[in-house]
Formats: C-alpha cells, structure tokens, sequence
C-alpha cells in the first residue's frame, strides 16, 4: 500500500470521526438550550434561589457556546479531511500508481528494444543466433504484460486506455515468441511485426497522453 493510499484511508477515517464529533456536539449543544429553557424565568421571591438559577443559567449559556464552537470548529475540521481525500483520489485517479509506472517505463524500453532487433534480423546486421536469443527475451519479457492490469484506483478512463496498452503489448510479445527462428532476412514478415509495434506505440502515447508522462525523459534516459 502506498503513502498516499495510507494518507486517503485515514482521511476517509479522520473525516467520519470528525463529523461524528460535530454530531454529538450539535446534541450537547441542544441538550443544554433544552435544560437552560426548562430554568424558570420569573424571578422568585427567595433571593438565593434567584441566585442559584442565575448561575445555573449562567452555566448552561457557557456550556451551551462552548458546544457551538466545537461544532464549527469540528465542521471545518471535517471538510479539511474529506478535502484532503477528495484530492488525493482525483490525483491517483489521473496519476500512475508505482507499479504502473514502472510498468509502462519498462515497456517503452522493451518495445523499441525489440524495434532494433528487428531491423538487425532484417539487415542481417548482426550473428543470427544472438539476435534470436535477444527477441526470444524481449518476447518472452512483453507477453507477461498479459498479467498486468491497471490499477483501480485509476479512473475508469484510465484503466481501459493502460489495460489497452497492456494488452497489446503481450500480444505483440506472444506472436514475436512465435516467429523467433523466421525473422532472420525475411524483409517481408519484420516489416508487419514493425507495423504492430507502430501500433502499441499508439497505444502508448495515448497512456502517455492521458496521465501526462513526459517522453522526452526516456529519450534522455537512452542516452
């Protein structure tokens, strides 16, 4: 669990105690204007007794404000918290979580890793063996994406464009696995596979679009 889910949950928490306090507060409250208004109002002859309502009412009042204070002061530490939660729901909603973070980085490399390889099979630019080992990796690496799935803390929006990009991704990976030993010189079959990763690099832009990911890092990265 992450910092900012520990920090929702206890807003949730704090904004639920919080309003239960401005409950019982608003009931004290009205407990004691029920108890000050029972209090005679008409003066008695017995001076003492005069005294002792006097200060009782006197009680009540400073009771009775006391209470009211509390009750805003405990309202506006309810709004705060809920504020809080508010906020930090809508920013993982429209942020990536860690793990997709990591995700989607490890995938942008993965893809345009295995672009490379491609065009070196195509080429014949490199020993065949070596760069069938290398795809066979970076196949087997993209069609575990297949047991990724967005987190659900993101908005619903969100999770369908990454779990999109996800999935293609694994496909991609899955039919690479298959044609391992067929890409060396066949121009024709590497082409149709670079067509597939210009397809979930649209995919990808679109995540990265969405959650706002600046690309020009991972280039800086490369370098």
């Amino acid at each position: 669990m992450s910092i900012l889910e520990i920090v929702f949950i206890g807003g949730v928490v704090t904004s639920i105690l919080f309003l239960i306090g401005v409950v019982l507060f608003l009931f004290r409250y009205f407990i004691q204007r029920k108890k000050m208004n029972a209090l005679p109002k008409k003066k008695f002859k017995n001076k003492q007794k005069n005294r002792r309502i006097f200060k009782q009412r006197k009680e009540f009042q400073q009771m009775k404000k006391k209470s009211l204070v509390l009750v805003f002061i405990f309202i506006f530490l309810t709004i705060t918290s809920a504020s809080l939660s508010t906020y930090i729901s809508y920013y993982q909603a429209m942020n990536l979580t860690t793990e997709d973070s990591d995700s989607v980085v490890r995938g942008y490399y993965l893809l345009r890793d295995l672009e490379d390889q491609l065009i070196l099979t195509r080429d014949q630019s490199d020993d065949e063996e070596k760069l069938q080992q290398n795809i066979r990796y970076l196949a087997t690496a993209m069609a575990s994406y297949g047991t990724k799935k967005a987190s659900n803390l993101n908005s619903q929006e969100g999770q369908l464009i990454l779990n999109r990009y996800y999935n293609a991704t694994k496909q991609l990976g899955m039919n690479a696995s298959t044609q391992t030993k067929n890409f060396y010189g066949n121009a024709n079959l590497v082409e149709e596979f670079l067509r597939d990763i210009d397809q979930v690099k649209e995919y990808e832009q679109a995540a990265f679009n969405y959650y706002k990911v600046n690309e020009a890092s991972f280039s800086e990265g490369e370098g």
